[in-house]
């Protein structure tokens, strides 16, 4: 099996997916929301790149099992029901529900990766739901990185280096196949042993706590705390019976 990493979604090209395992990373937030809101009982989720995608689906569908999420520049989008925080997502809010979920960089990441023979929604929070996975599969994986608004996130190339270092650890016959999958396991290497202060430390982590939200990257640095492995079908993510 051989892996490649990407640091951002842009520039993929289809024969990198195509036929292949896409894992897609948005620690601070999209994965991690999936992965919780899909462990709560949410029925699927359904990623949309922009709001009016967001917006003009709901209006397709029930109402009444359908509620909105997501954020523009971290903070909830007017007239939606949820925002991008994972505590938003509890299943009293969430479950029997479909949400459409509007993110700045995860949701185009997921649609993207989505064209892929397989596609794996990955955080810190359900990781080793992920290795099982990849490894069941047993096919060539591109691990892509949501980023930051078209940028590099070093959050994500964590988690990427992460799943990487496992991968190699339960199989020996991995190989690695781009630099960039060769430096996000390096740079995973150096901060291992205190994950959440290096999201603290990202551009996205302090922006976030500008914010007020410093305790949702406390609860996106935890490792395996959600054992669900969200899979994508048909344009959504599901947990696969």
């Amino acid at each position: 099996m051989k892996l490649k990493l990407f640091f951002t979604p842009a520039g993929i090209n289809d024969d990198q997916i195509t036929g292949k395992t896409s894992v897609v990373i948005d620690i601070l937030r999209a994965t991690s929301v999936a992965a919780v809101a899909l462990h709560n009982g949410a029925r699927e989720i359904i990623p949309m790149a922009t709001l009016g995608d967001a917006t003009s689906l709901k209006q397709k569908l029930d109402h009444s099992s359908v509620l909105l999420g997501g954020e523009r520049e971290g903070q909830k989008v007017e007239g939606f029901d949820l925002g991008n925080s994972p505590f938003e997502y509890g299943s009293s809010v969430v479950e029997n529900k479909s949400i459409i979920l509007a993110s700045t960089n995860g949701s185009a990441a997921l649609i993207r990766a989505g064209e892929a023979e397989h596609c794996l929604s990955c955080s810190f929070i359900n990781v080793s739901a992920i290795l099982d996975r990849v490894l069941e599969l047993q096919a060539d994986a591109a691990i892509i990185c949501a980023g930051n608004k078209g940028g590099f996130s070093l959050e994500d190339a964590l988690c990427g280096g992460m799943l990487l270092e496992r991968l190699r650890s339960a199989d020996p016959d991995i190989k690695l196949d781009n630099d960039a999958s060769w430096v996000a396991l390096e740079m995973y290497e150096k901060h291992k042993h205190n994950l959440e202060a290096a999201l603290r430390d990202s551009d996205h982590g302090k922006f976030l706590i500008s914010l007020g939200f410093g305790q949702d990257i406390a609860f996106c640095a935890r490792e395996d705390s959600i054992p669900i492995c969200p899979f994508w079908r048909s344009g959504r993510l599901i947990i696969e019976e």
